[in-house]
């Protein structure tokens, strides 16, 4: 059975290493972080006055990709959170699937004004479902925001200036006016629905020294042995010994090889690769979201079971099984 480890966790990144499986298992939940993870994106942008020197699909452009925080969208279906709109028995859009913004600005000093994601707002416009029944009480709309969030450590005008994120410039006596909606979607869809900045992994390397060649050499020759590694996986210890140092940093650029072999003793380091150990690292668009890095990897994992019953249920007829938990989020 293959085992998940955590190894560091935070708003930025989420660490953890996949053992006792193989490099399809690996690869898989890579890919599912990467194009399955469902998050909220602005899909509709419309434009009620742009005397901007920025065209209107130019603008509309840049409103796509920005980030929404969505921490409870939903990973399946019968989640709590949105569905999606074409899965949504309304037609315009709803509580259940939609969320409206607005940004409405207007220069009236003689200096150049920044717009930034600072200034767009919810409308809070779509409280009823599909049916005009009421919404539970706590509406995904109220978690979905365009991130960053507001520094509150910082003021106004130091968080725009570093942490906004800038959509046009309006001179004096412009104005920009517009609706945007946002829906759920998946990176499968469209690149604007990642979750995430970057998905990798790597093995877990395994470098052996041969310790009688390891001493038979002199000490300028150690020296040169360690020196080759760019990464200083290497190192010499008070006894002048050759250490394996920081495992971990070594990429398999094999000049620890070359290195011994030009010293004419090619078994003097081997580096090889675990097949059935994989170290991930998650990492997050911004300390605000769209989704924490634990979160998506929790998401992937429940994304991927689920996959595989629908796969036995289609093609052996296996009694679909419960769902992963979906805990709750901190």
């Amino acid at each position: 059975m293959p085992i998940v480890e955590v190894t560091h966790v935070d708003n930025d990144f989420c660490m953890f290493t996949l053992s006792k499986t193989d490099i399809s298992v690996a690869n898989a939940v890579r890919r599912l972080i990467l194009a399955e993870i469902p998050t909220m994106a602005i899909e509709i942008v419309n434009v009620e006055h742009n005397t901007s020197v920025l065209f209107d699909e130019f603008i509309a452009h840049r409103m796509g990709l920005l980030p929404l925080t969505c921490h409870r969208v939903g990973d399946l279906p019968g989640d709590e959170g949105f569905v999606e709109h074409k899965d949504c028995s309304c037609f315009e859009g709803c509580g259940y699937c939609s969320v409206e913004f607005k940004l409405d600005v207007t220069n009236d000093d003689d200096k150049i004004r920044n717009v930034t994601h600072f200034d767009i707002v919810p409308t809070g416009r779509w409280t009823l479902g599909p049916d005009n029944e009421k919404l539970r009480d706590t509406t995904p709309d109220q978690e979905v925001n365009v991130c960053p969030l507001p520094d509150l450590t910082l003021d106004r005008e130091t968080d725009i200036r570093d942490n906004g994120i800038l959509i046009v410039k309006l001179k004096k006596d412009q104005r920009i006016a517009m609706t945007f909606t946002a829906r759920k979607g998946i990176p499968k869809y469209h690149s604007k629905f990642m979750a995430v900045a970057n998905s990798n992994y790597q093995f877990q390397q395994i470098v052996n020294l041969d310790r009688d060649q390891c001493d038979s050499l002199d000490l300028e020759q150690k020296v040169g042995f360690v020196q080759s590694c760019p990464k200083k996986v290497f190192g010499l210890d008070s006894h002048d010994k050759i250490q394996v140092e920081r495992l971990n940093d070594c990429h398999y650029c094999d000049e620890c090889v070359a290195k011994a072999r030009e010293y004419g003793k090619r078994e003097l380091v081997t580096v090889k690769m675990t097949q059935d150990l994989f170290h991930f690292t998650v990492e997050a668009v911004t300390k605000d979201g769209p989704r924490r890095p634990s979160d998506i990897v929790r998401a992937a994992l429940r994304v991927l079971d689920y996959k595989m019953q629908l796969f036995l249920q289609d093609s052996y007829g296996d009694e679909h099984l419960e769902k992963l938990p979906n805990e709750p989020y901190y």
